[in-house]
């Protein structure tokens, strides 16, 4: 986001700002839709409270004239005592309705907090929780599906950046070449080229499939050039592991299926848990054994778990969205 808001945005923050100091839970509902109809309305937003604490100070010593608030300019006083009047004056707590009318000082402390302050509080996350998904719509026509359990972080400042924290998204990106957009995760990052790509981390390993285009892999020791239908998968010691995947595999789950070749069942468990969020609990032997098949996550839990004990061949016993495998 540029370090001058726009002032529409501006004036609508400050008018969000004092529209909550008595708002009801419609008012919530609808503050919370104009927060998330642009990723920049939580930034303006931010500066305009961040002034007014900042102007609370003078604010509670302010004193203004009697009558219809058309003499002198407010004075300070330096009387702690926020209660004690002065001459001829009130103490601005007492008069609400001009908080409209200091409305103004509210602004210019807002858009100084902007101008002055372009890189504070830039970078903001996003998450969801288990079995939720979101799609985050980027200022640039890129689009970001979060699958559950992920966090990512973005920065108002550049919104060709994105920083993946944990859990899994699919990328959807509107491709620049002189402004490539890139993922960084930890010490590794990955570039686009003009793509659709998947993205998995844990905190075993960062994993990448290509579903359209291209990517490069930015590793500490090497760089890896991926098209479509390639997946990488680098753990936290830098062994990388490329393969190929049908394309209609990768990032299947935000069509409501997982698909799998030869994939161990420790990794179905996690993507279980983010997408579903039921924690399937593995015995440890069963953890590395292999799995193929396609599983539907769209239906009822029920079904779902009849449908993985067929693939598996296990029982799976069921405690609410806690499952554990009974080994034969």
């Amino acid at each position: 986001m540029s370090a001058f808001p726009d002032r529409a945005m501006l004036e609508q923050a400050i008018a969000w700002h004092l529209r909550l100091k008595n708002a009801d839970e419609d008012a919530w509902i609808e503050f919370a839709e104009w927060l998330e109809a642009d990723p920049a309305h939580n930034g303006v937003y931010e500066a305009v409270a961040d002034g007014d604490v900042r102007m609370s100070p003078l604010l509670e010593r302010a004193t203004f004239p009697r009558g219809d608030g058309h003499g002198r300019l407010p004075e300070f006083s330096n009387d702690e005592d926020d209660g004690a009047y002065d001459g001829g004056s009130e103490p601005v707590r007492r008069a609400p309705w001009r908080w409209g009318a200091l409305a103004a000082s509210i602004a210019v402390a807002g858009l100084f907090a902007v101008q002055m302050l372009p890189n504070r509080d830039a970078l903001y996350s996003i998450e969801t929780s288990a079995g939720e998904t979101r799609t985050v719509s980027l200022a640039d026509g890129s689009e970001i599906l979060l699958n559950g359990g992920t966090r990512i972080v973005l920065d108002k400042n550049d919104t060709r950046s994105v920083e993946m924290a944990r859990g899994e998204a699919r990328f959807v990106v509107k491709h620049d070449d002189s402004d490539p957009f890139t993922v960084v995760a930890g010490e590794q990052r990955l570039v686009d080229i003009g793509t659709v790509f998947n993205v998995v981390r844990t905190d075993r390993q960062l994993s990448v499939g290509v579903a359209e285009g291209a990517v490069r892999f930015e590793g500490t020791a090497r760089s890896v050039n991926l098209r479509a239908g390639d997946s990488l998968a680098a753990n936290n010691r830098g062994k990388i592991q490329i393969s190929q995947r049908p394309v209609a595999s990768i990032g299947s789950w935000a069509d409501g299926k997982l698909v799998y070749d030869q994939a161990p069942l420790e990794q179905v468990a996690d993507d279980l848990v983010r997408s579903v969020g039921i924690s399937l609990e593995l015995p440890r032997a069963m953890r590395a054994k292999r799995f193929s098949g396609v599983i539907q996550i769209d239906g009822d839990r029920d079904a779902l778990r009849a449908r993985l004990e067929e693939l598996i061949g296990e029982k799976i016993v069921a405690d609410g969205a806690h499952w554990s495998v009974e080994a034969r």
